[in-house]
């Protein structure tokens, strides 16, 4: 702990002498009318330097963190919005039942062998195993599509090969 408040110390110094170092830069003025034009190129070429950086920084942690985050927000949203009844769901819980009857802000969930009935709010749903299933079943079909769509080329390929020969 001693070592991080020594570390942390040096580098507020550091910070605040580059900072009087700016200040005076931008202190200094020139005696003529084109060093003066000079001096408010070069602090304008210093502050875009100095705050070009924080900007660039904001806008990759907007695009690396916030917006995939609002993304699966928007999709988990839509996902709570699309439970019907019929739908076999699980919590955040952990508990696995089936959808008896969808309200404004809550469900009422089938769950277990006894078949008990528990009303949860939507919010509380993690995944839609129905919809997940059906996405995985709809992919599947697809790729077998696609791999009969390949081995048909390729015999006709082969079928147009024998009859050149």
């Amino acid at each position: 702990m001693h070592n991080f408040k020594k570390t942390a110390a040096y580098a507020l110094s550091t910070l605040a002498a580059g900072a009087m170092m700016t200040v005076n830069a931008f202190a200094e003025s020139g005696s003529s009318s084109s060093g003066q034009q000079q001096s408010a190129g070069s602090t304008a070429t210093a502050l875009i330097f100095q705050i070009g950086p924080l900007v660039l920084i904001l806008l990759l942690f907007y695009f690396i963190l916030l917006r995939p985050q609002q993304k699966r927000e928007k999709e988990a949203q839509a996902m709570r919005e699309a439970v019907a009844v019929g739908d076999e769901v699980c919590t955040a819980g952990g508990i696995v039942g089936i959808v008896l009857k969808v309200e404004e802000d809550t469900v009422v969930l089938e769950t277990g062998a006894e078949r008990n009935r528990i009303r949860i709010k939507k919010w509380a749903i993690h995944e839609n195993i129905t919809q997940i299933e059906a996405q995985q079943a709809a992919e599947r079909e697809r790729k077998a599509a696609r791999q009969r769509g390949i081995a048909t080329a390729a015999a006709d390929t082969d079928t147009k090969k024998k009859k050149d020969d």
